[in-house]
């Protein structure tokens, strides 16, 4: 019964940390793939969503603004007639469970902790996996079609999008625009000045960043919620180190204030702008610049913290770029969402003295098997940058897959059935001057066409030509 405030705060409190043996209990069951991660995340942050919500109430009762808990406190405190108001109180509960005598107590653990252990659905694209790539077709397509970007492919793009500095502007970030006249950039991604600040490149940033946030926040919840004090004062340019204490303060000071009110202890060295020096008011535009600047930061932060998701997802773009479906769908089914494997499989010691290679149950295949197969011979191919192939059948296969196709096409070779068997750089590339020396297979009649004299021997025409003027034939 949380009649009284005193009831509910004591039914916060039991809910809070119920809610942290929760956190822990799932902490310590390991997730092992990368789906099981998500879900895990997920699970705990709604958790500590919950645990939050019920500290901001907490917090308002203590604070007690209206005077309801201090009058409540001196009610049953009872002032001279302590006893009479016990009795009061006493009566009260009795009435209250002869009402309701047919109910019975709620198991806490079963109303408050067991919805969080149920898996919500997490909502990614097909293109996205997951969580595992990002999806950025979209802000290409506009990159692409905008006067403020440039023709590319999809690959570039992103490669230029994960470069260091991809989004920094020659003006506007610090010092609060000395650098207005700057008319260039030094950065694929960042725009002529004069561009940037044009709605379609505003509308570009702003669909990026949402984007970005907001996988940000489905792929690592608690990660994000770890780094958003952090994030929020690098951006205004104050200092993000200290304790989570001090950060927290430090961000908390800046409410309903402009950079120009702050402290200059606040701010980083050389970050302070401009109107918080000499207190002029800024001009319109080096507002405008300010907001770009501070948008664009905010895409390079989200793309340092998803730098291995947008390294993988250039890998995947590669990858689809070089291989067929079907070998692509043989790659989705190797994923390791897809693999069940017991604990008691993992942690039992295998006896395997001569390194055999594992069968599908885990233990090392027949040394007959081993041997039929040619397991044991190695093949190295340089072109794949000295990797060993064991078995004939993966040496040959391997001249299909990522990486040597990836190795040909650094070595600016066609991965052709002529380059079959070639694992040399340097015999590639004879074959391949070679091969254009020929001028592609295409026919020559002086060197291809061949004639047969009357004792049968064969020569090309101009061989032909040549022995028959010279009388020879």
């Amino acid at each position: 019964m949380a009649s009284t405030l005193l009831e509910q705060t004591r039914e916060a409190h039991e809910a809070i940390e119920r809610l942290e043996r929760f956190i822990v209990s799932d902490f310590k069951t390991e997730a092992v793939t990368h789906k099981e991660r998500l879900a895990q995340n997920h699970r705990v942050n709604r958790a500590l969503d919950e645990m939050a919500s019920r500290a901001k109430r907490l917090r308002a009762t203590y604070e007690d603004a209206d005077g309801a808990r201090k009058e409540e406190i001196a009610a049953l405190g009872g002032g001279a007639n302590v006893f009479a108001a016990f009795y009061d109180r006493l009566r009260e509960s009795r009435e209250y469970h002869r009402a309701y005598s047919g109910f019975h107590a709620a198991d806490p653990e079963q109303t408050l902790v067991a919805p969080f252990r149920e898996n919500v659905a997490i909502a990614f694209s097909g293109e996205e996996a997951n969580g595992r790539y990002l999806d950025l077709h979209f802000a290409h397509r506009a990159f692409v079609n905008g006067a403020f970007g440039r023709k590319c492919e999809y690959i570039s793009y992103l490669v230029d999008l994960g470069a260091d500095g991809a989004f920094a502007s020659s003006g506007g970030g610090k010092g609060g625009g000395d650098d207005a006249d700057d008319t260039k950039t030094n950065n694929a991604m960042t725009p002529d000045r004069a561009k940037k600040f044009t709605r379609a490149y505003g509308e570009y940033l702003d669909g990026l960043l949402a984007y970005l946030g907001a996988f940000c926040l489905t792929l690592v919840p608690i990660r994000s919620r770890r780094r958003g004090v952090t994030a929020a004062l690098k951006a205004a340019g104050l200092k993000a180190g200290g304790t989570a204490t001090e950060r927290a303060a430090r961000l908390w000071s800046t409410r309903g204030r402009t950079l120009a009110d702050l402290d200059a202890k606040l701010f980083n060295k050389g970050l302070r702008p401009a109107s918080a020096i000499d207190g002029a008011e800024r001009a319109k535009r080096e507002a405008r610049a300010k907001d770009i600047a501070r948008r664009e930061h905010f895409i390079a932060a989200l793309l340092e913290h998803l730098s291995q998701v947008l390294d993988a997802t250039k890998g995947n773009v590669e990858k689809k770029a070089t291989l067929s479906a079907a070998e692509l769908e043989a790659e989705a089914e190797e994923d390791d969402d897809f693999v069940e494997e017991e604990a008691s499989d993992e942690d039992e010691e295998v006896y395997n003295p001569l390194k055999l290679p594992l069968g599908w149950d885990g233990k090392p295949i027949p040394y007959w098997l081993y041997k039929l197969h040619g397991l044991n011979l190695e093949f190295t191919c340089e072109i794949c940058g000295n990797y060993s192939y064991w078995g004939r059948r993966a040496f040959e296969q391997h001249f299909k897959q990522f990486r040597h196709v990836h190795g040909m096409r650094c070595l600016g070779i066609p991965n052709t059935k002529a380059f079959a068997e070639v694992t040399s750089i340097a015999d590639a590339l004879s074959l391949h001057k070679a091969l254009d020396s020929r001028k592609d297979g295409k026919w020559d009649r002086k060197t291809d066409e061949e004639y047969e004299d009357a004792d049968g021997n064969v020569y090309n025409k101009k061989t032909y030509e040549d022995l028959r003027k010279q009388g020879l034939i």
